[in-house]
């Protein structure tokens, strides 16, 4: 029997791998997320979903790079500069978590 396929086996259509893709993404606060994807479509709005996150995170990084920091903390002559300009942006309640 000479036939193109003599080398294919039969069980290998059923064995295709499954598609399963982990999104991962470090917050400003260096939190690590990790977004398991099983199909093409929930990739797509798992980049849509962090797309939105990465945006933030780039916009209070630049706000937070204007202040010094000493020993790992914003000096406390800044805490109330650095309030108002991260609530005037939009993170007022994310000031709370990064000055104490």
């Amino acid at each position: 029997m000479n036939t193109i396929y003599n080398n294919f086996a039969a069980s290998k259509m059923s064995n295709n791998p499954r598609f399963e893709v982990i999104v991962s993404f470090t917050d400003f606060l260096g939190k690590t997320h990790n977004i398991v994807c099983r199909n093409r479509k929930k990739l797509a709005e798992a980049n849509q979903f962090l797309k939105m996150f990465k945006s933030e995170t780039v916009r209070i990084n630049s706000i937070l790079s204007e202040y010094p920091v000493v020993m790992g903390k914003f000096p406390k002559k800044y805490h109330s500069e650095i309030k108002r300009e991260l609530a005037t942006a939009g993170f007022s309640t994310v000031s709370n978590f990064l000055i104490k």
